[in-house]
């Protein structure tokens, strides 16, 4: 709300800032040093770099709809820049009861009028038949080119609304749908203001039943720059309430294939994965003291390091002045210095 700490993990080092442009702000999407805020009061969004502190303000959200997701394909100098929403929103339905009688009333004389009275003294209990329906659109643009968003519903696109995790690679759009999780590629075209779905796979990722009795699982895709991979993982948790992660599985997407293979080795890399976003990113470990071969996450106030190899855990406290409670906002950023 006030104040922002910032952890270089490279160098055990905690910064606090007061940084009044994230002031009253979530972060919900990043590309490089440029991150997507949203006002908490209202769906105002922009981008904002965190270096130059330059500003770029993205077309009106409807004031009424809830913004579940978004993604920052690229940064904005970058000509394959674009922004995309996951949005809901809450349409009113009227029943066939309803419908019938709208269609009715064009073909009533001033002798039904009586009727006519009768239908709307009854028309608060009419109100109570009318349904609400949830609808999940894709909201895209290229930010500081368009004045407004582009939009499409998304089961006119992939035939299926129920969407998973997301990510970036290689500025194309990589999403997992429907109940087998298949990977498909979504394609914006700004000019046309549409977006076109090519499945990747034909089957879900292939994870063990080793672990499939623990019911309490997140799944994530990342993109791994350094060494080009599309990445899954998959983290199974246990323990008191089944919140404290304890396991991870990490996957392949290979695209000559197109089916996931398991990793057993991510070399000189490190995954860092954020609950909160169920995002993630990694970082090339050479020349840092960061762990190769392993995945950092946080649960609570500390940090842990999964080692892929031997699978052990380590925490540190990184921030103690950081509160216990529960509703922290944390989020990996991998900043050029």
């Amino acid at each position: 709300m006030h104040k922002q700490t910032f952890f270089n993990v490279s160098e055990n080092q905690y910064y606090m800032k007061s940084i009044s442009e994230l002031k009253q702000k979530t972060l919900s999407a990043y590309a490089d040093e440029w991150l997507m805020l949203q006002s908490i009061n209202s769906n105002d969004c922009y981008l904002w770099n965190l270096i130059s502190k330059e500003k770029i303000q993205l077309p009106p959200l409807p004031a009424k709809c809830d913004i579940l997701k978004c993604l920052l394909s690229a940064p904005p100098q970058d000509s394959e820049c674009q922004v995309i929403f996951q949005i809901k929103e809450t349409e009113t339905t009227l029943d066939d009861d309803d419908t019938n009688e709208d269609e009715d009333e064009d073909d009533n004389t001033d002798e039904d009028s009586n009727e006519d009275e009768d239908v709307n003294s009854d028309g608060a209990e009419n109100d109570d038949d009318d349904e609400e329906v949830n609808r999940l659109t894709f909201y895209f643009c290229k930010p500081g080119y368009n004045e407004e968003f582009h939009k499409q519903d998304v089961q006119s696109i992939i035939g299926d609304s129920r969407l998973g995790i997301w990510t970036v690679f290689k500025k194309k759009i990589y999403i997992l749908i429907g109940m087998q999780d298949i990977l498909i590629c979504l394609d914006l075209n700004n000019d046309s203001g549409r977006i076109t779905a090519t499945p990747m796979a034909k089957e879900s990722p292939d994870l063990s039943r080793k672990y499939s009795d623990h019911p309490w699982y997140n799944d994530y895709i990342i993109q791994s720059s350094s060494k080009d991979m599309l990445l899954y993982v998959h983290l199974i948790s246990n323990g008191r309430k089944y919140g404290m992660p304890y396991h991870f599985r990490v996957l392949q997407f290979d695209f000559v294939r197109k089916r996931w293979m398991k990793v057993e080795s991510i070399g000189e890399i490190a995954i860092f994965i954020s609950s909160h976003m169920h995002a993630g990113t990694t970082c090339s470990t050479k020349g840092t003291n960061l762990n190769k071969e392993s995945i950092y996450f946080t649960y609570s106030r500390y940090l842990y390091v999964y080692d892929l190899i031997t699978h052990s855990i380590s925490l540190s406290l990184p921030c103690p002045h950081v509160s216990k409670r529960k509703g922290h906002h944390m989020h990996w950023l991998t900043l050029n210095e």
